[in-house]
């Protein structure tokens, strides 16, 4: 007949395959944006314990004194006595739960998990602490990230 044009049924077949083109990008690029989220929030959470686990060593490492003295610095293993009360405060890592606990004399708490090594290191009124925290944010492969910060100890 001499019209040009598409039927309906053409343009149903077609509007289709667009359709399911476009539903197909958006769930490939939805599922990679929240595989992306996943790991990213974790490796947040994790790097932000470890801060709060660096500044509450800062804040206990400076109610300490050299006179009192570190009576251990070895690695997973870091123990001090506070100046002001002579309490007994020690950081220990636990290798098989991945955990850390700070016990002050008798009282004991864990602080932090999901870190595989916490190494100290003591010299001349200087503490400088490296901690290596593992991210495992579900399907993808585990994440390992090292903080370091360095503490000096009041002099009195």
């Amino acid at each position: 007949m001499g019209h040009a044009g598409f039927t309906a049924v053409e343009l149903l077949i077609v509007g289709g395959i667009v359709f399911g083109l476009v539903g197909g990008m958006m769930f490939v690029t939805t599922d990679a944006g929240s595989r992306v989220w996943a790991r990213t929030d974790s490796q947040v959470a994790t790097m932000t314990a470890t801060q709060q686990v660096l500044n509450r060593l800062r804040e206990d490492l400076h109610a300490a004194s050299l006179a009192a003295g570190i009576t251990t610095c070895a690695p997973r293993d870091l123990q001090f006595t506070r100046a002001s009360d002579g309490a007994v405060i020690r950081y220990q890592l636990d290798a098989v739960t991945g955990t850390i606990q700070r016990t002050v004399g008798a009282a004991a708490g864990v602080i932090a998990g999901n870190v595989s090594e916490m190494i100290p290191t003591c010299a001349n009124g200087v503490v400088r602490v490296a901690l290596t925290t593992r991210v495992v944010p579900g399907r993808w492969q585990t994440a390992t990230h090292t903080v370091e910060s360095q503490m000096r100890i009041q002099n009195p």
